[in-house]
């Protein structure tokens, strides 16, 4: 697998871009400011399952994640993974929008990953990937999402090149009523100057860093972090691994809320897993453990 200074003050309390009507919090319900992702139920769907896995139980698929998260989690804001939509057909994506609809769910946000690179040195090569990055815009725009998450560039790319993709990509995304989310996903944007630098010089307006937890590495992990929180409008908090008593072992995700908060945010925070290597987690209880600790934390 292989996001203008927001910052405004008032009464002394740094509030963060999240303070717009667009995500405009239910006084006192936390269940608003989170979100639950696909990403956590990958190896349940039959594209992004496991090699270690030879049989899914209780298979999922998009169509039926809104009642599931609905009824099973008490969760109204869904994330969804750009691999495991089985079409972008119109027919495909209206029955999609129908059925968070009916669920009573919102779409907060869509992380696309399959193969594109808008910091290609090669121009034929970057414009083809604008493209295809703008039918995505066309497809999630149409499932009623509030913002798309795009990757800026592999690590080799040029950061120049991604500016100017971003750039257009971000017009479009406007255009569309999209947000636009960059996160610190293994690309030349881990690196967090640079990733505020495409942040900037790609909008300033409608595009907002999207950290997430889990993505720098442990050495550098928080401080990256204090870099882009300030600048965020959306927050994937990630964990890694745990132990058989299901504790996370991998780094202080509790600090990481506390960071966030500390630092302004008031918006959705999406919970979410993704390791190195296979674990045979229970994905409801990771799910339950995610929600109760960001709970516990804003």
């Amino acid at each position: 697998m292989n996001r203008r200074n927001f910052i405004i003050g008032t009464s002394g309390v740094a509030l963060t871009a999240f303070n717009t009507p667009l995500f405009a919090q239910a006084a006192g319900d936390k269940m608003d400011r989170i979100a639950l992702g696909t990403v956590l139920y990958r190896n349940r769907f039959k594209q992004t399952k496991a090699r270690e896995i030879e049989r899914i139980e209780n298979e999922l698929t998009l169509l039926q994640i809104p009642e599931y998260f609905k009824s099973r989690f008490g969760i109204r804001n869904i994330e969804f993974w750009s691999n495991h939509f089985e079409s972008r057909e119109e027919a495909y994506l209206k029955e999609l929008r129908g059925k968070i609809q009916s669920a009573g769910c919102t779409l907060v946000n869509v992380q696309i990953d399959d193969e594109y690179d808008l910091a290609a040195k090669d121009e034929a090569k970057r414009l083809e990937y604008v493209a295809h990055a703008k039918q995505w815009i066309d497809a999630v725009a149409l499932l009623g999402s509030k913002c798309i998450r795009l990757n800026p560039g592999r690590a080799n790319g040029s950061v120049e090149q991604s500016i100017k993709s971003m750039k257009e990509v971000n017009r479009y995304a406007k255009e569309k009523g999209l947000i636009m989310l960059t996160e610190n996903h293994f690309g030349l944007e881990m690196n967090p100057e640079v990733h505020l630098r495409i942040v900037e010089e790609s909008g300033p307006d409608n595009i907002y860093t999207l950290p997430d937890f889990g993505n720098y590495p442990d050495k550098t992990r928080y401080e990256s972090l204090e870099k882009i929180l300030p600048k965020a409008y959306f927050i994937s908090a990630k964990v890694i691994e745990f132990d058989k008593d299901m504790n996370h072992t991998s780094f202080d995700f509790d600090r990481c809320v506390k960071m966030a908060e500390a630092a302004g945010f008031k918006g959705i925070y999406s919970v979410e897993q993704w390791g190195p290597k296979y674990q045979p987690l229970d994905e409801e209880k990771v799910a339950e453990w995610l929600i109760e600790h960001v709970k516990a934390n804003i």
